[in-house]
């Protein structure tokens, strides 16, 4: 048998700072990404052919391998009442399969709503097993459990873009390319380098105050210069303040999981609600006079335009509605007031399209947020900066209601 051979120390140490191991191919170091046998919400020790493909596959957690199937074990539940035990019960409304299955059912419903939809499914989750705990205080108490309704306490009067409808904090765009998630590599016992949100950067700074969200199953825990930082009251979130560095945002997951990054929500990065119209690409006709137009005259409730240069970064745009200035596109909100200035604009060809948009946000492009009064019938885009024509992103959510 030979030797196992060891990388150099500075190979493997940059390796291990992308998320990656190093390995040598046909001769040569590179570094390879490590993925899991199982998905996070999967279980190893149900791994099997399968009965009607013949290919390897692992079952959800709470499943049993059955016949070369993926099947739902026998509830075991006391007789005569019907009522499971406590933890079984508890146990079976946490599982990943229920949670799959809901989010199978209801995806269509959320087409374009990740976000909201992941809100929906932790609702649903809780609900049910609140519901498990009060049926199981009436079977051992053996009494009628008061249903008397009491009015929820009154909530504090909240900014328009500062809405949260669950126990999730509020949030603002999912910034990974087609809301896929990134997926973790399990580190064992060890800690890797967070990647950045979008496409990796070396050097990457945080642009504004970002939510890290596990979504699924699996265990994640995230540190800042060495500290761990707890998450959100939701257990779920965990919030990278505006600033920092990538290369001190480190994790530990023995299991591997998966996240979103979202931008977290303030006056710049506004509450959204459903999507009304996807991002879409813009353009002006300056021969014609025409600046960049978007009509909106058909949607009668408040809307938010989010706005980004895209292709090569080097505009900056000026909103108007019905001819009234409304704003101006801007930086990292890590500058202040000197977001605004066009000097501070990088210039990087990000692409174009949503995947274009979402990296200029997510990096050193130009961008805005701008809430849209119902009853506005045109939005003009301009730049004045030049005579050429200008081609730009941008998108419409409803506006929260808090």
């Amino acid at each position: 048998m030979s030797a196992k051979i060891t990388p150099p120390a500075g190979i493997a140490e940059y390796c291990h700072q992308k998320g990656q191991v190093a390995q040598q191919v046909r001769g040569a170091w590179k570094c390879v990404q490590v993925s899991d046998i199982c998905g996070p919400s999967e279980d190893l020790s149900t791994i099997h052919q399968d009965h009607d493909t013949g290919e390897w596959v692992c079952c959800s957690k709470g499943l049993e391998v059955k016949d070369g199937r993926c099947v739902k074990p026998q509830p075991k539940c006391p007789q005569p009442t019907g009522l499971c035990k406590p933890l079984t019960c508890t146990k079976a409304a946490k599982s990943a399969e229920l949670e799959t299955l809901l989010r199978r059912a209801f995806a269509e419903c959320f087409p374009y709503d990740e976000m909201h939809l992941d809100s929906f499914i932790r609702y649903q989750m809780n609900s049910l097993e609140t519901g498990i705990n009060l049926f199981e205080k009436i079977h051992q108490d053996k009494k009628e459990v008061p249903k008397k309704r009491q009015s929820p306490p009154p909530s504090p009067t909240r900014e328009w873009w500062n809405c949260s409808f669950d126990s999730s904090p509020c949030k603002w765009l999912a910034l990974e390319n087609n809301n896929i998630p990134k997926k973790l590599s399990s580190t064992g016992h060890d800690r890797m380098i967070l990647p950045n949100p979008n496409q990796q950067l070396s050097h990457y700074i945080y642009p504004f105050d970002m939510w890290v969200t596990k979504l699924g199953g699996g265990q994640l825990t995230l540190y800042i210069n060495g500290k761990q930082i707890q998450p959100h009251g939701s257990g779920l979130d965990f919030l990278i303040p505006a600033g920092t560095h990538a290369d001190d945002v480190w994790y530990k997951s023995e299991t591997g999981a998966m996240i979103h990054f979202y931008g977290s929500c303030s006056a710049y990065n506004p509450c959204l609600g459903r999507e009304v119209l996807p991002w879409t690409r813009g353009v002006s006709n300056k021969r014609l006079g025409q600046e960049g137009e978007i009509h909106v005259g058909q949607y009668d409730t408040d809307l938010v335009l989010t706005i980004a240069d895209t292709e090569t970064t080097s505009e900056q745009y000026t909103v108007f509605i019905d001819g009234v200035k409304l704003g101006t596109t801007h930086g990292r909100l890590t500058l202040g007031e000197e977001k605004y200035k066009r000097a501070n604009i990088h210039m990087v060809d990000v692409g174009s399209g949503a995947a274009g948009a979402l990296r200029s946000i997510a990096n050193d492009g130009f961008w805005g947020s701008f809430k849209i009064p119902r009853g506005t019938k045109k939005i003009t885009i301009v730049d004045d900066s030049s005579d050429f024509d200008f081609a730009f992103e941008y998108r419409l959510d409803k506006a929260c209601v808090c």
